[in-house]
């Protein structure tokens, strides 16, 4: 995997990288293409980064996996090094709202999955038709969840700390209305979710 001429490859502890996250700007989050011996590739999930390091299992001092060096000429296997932002903590995204109001709301359309019910009559937990959507951290997903009286729940994964969705449920009867919200929360390409939405959704 080739880097940036002006970078050499490094090698960080995988306990450096959980807690001080990417090494060149300190994102928290990231996806691992490469793994073998103890060592794996890991790139970092933050668009404006997209940098790739090395890390290390415990015990382990160099990387078993090659990378290119920052001049492209030869493969480097790069050595365990302190965590050039040991120290910083690691941050996720940043806790931010739509300019015009309500909550950003990236659905992924209606799937089929466990939520608490239907948001429109309620009933129980159970297998129910449902919007599933990206939303922009872990408290704007519980914002969003307080917008509906019934039916809504977030996905939260401790390993996938800035991938955070919001499932919403309903029964047979009210597919339409889960439609229809699905419709009015991607109008003009906006991607947002209000509360007069919601309301509007549950009423028709």
């Amino acid at each position: 995997m080739e880097q940036k001429k002006t970078e050499k490859p490094i090698a960080v502890s995988g306990k450096e990288l959980n807690k001080f996250g990417c090494p060149y700007c300190g994102y928290r989050s990231g996806y691992t293409p490469v793994r073998g011996g103890g060592s794996a590739i890991w790139t970092c999930g933050d668009s404006n980064c997209g940098k790739s390091c090395v890390f290390l299992s415990d015990g382990v001092t160099k990387s078993s996996i090659g990378l290119s060096s920052g001049d492209g000429d030869e493969v480097i296997y790069p050595e365990l090094q302190v965590h050039p932002r040991r120290g910083i903590p690691s941050h996720g995204k940043p806790d931010k709202k739509p300019e015009g109001g309500g909550e950003f709301f990236w659905s992924r359309g209606i799937g089929t999955d466990h939520t608490p019910g239907c948001f429109v009559c309620g009933g129980k937990f159970g297998m129910h038709k449902n919007i599933a959507a990206f939303v922009q951290c872990k408290t704007a997903g519980e914002r969003v969840v307080a917008m509906f009286k019934q039916g809504a729940r977030i996905d939260y994964r401790e390993h996938e700390p800035d991938r955070v969705q919001v499932k919403i449920g309903a029964c047979a009867t009210h597919i339409t209305n889960l439609e229809y919200l699905n419709k009015l929360t991607a109008a003009g390409n906006k991607d947002v979710l209000a509360q007069e939405m919601v309301r509007a959704a549950v009423a028709m």
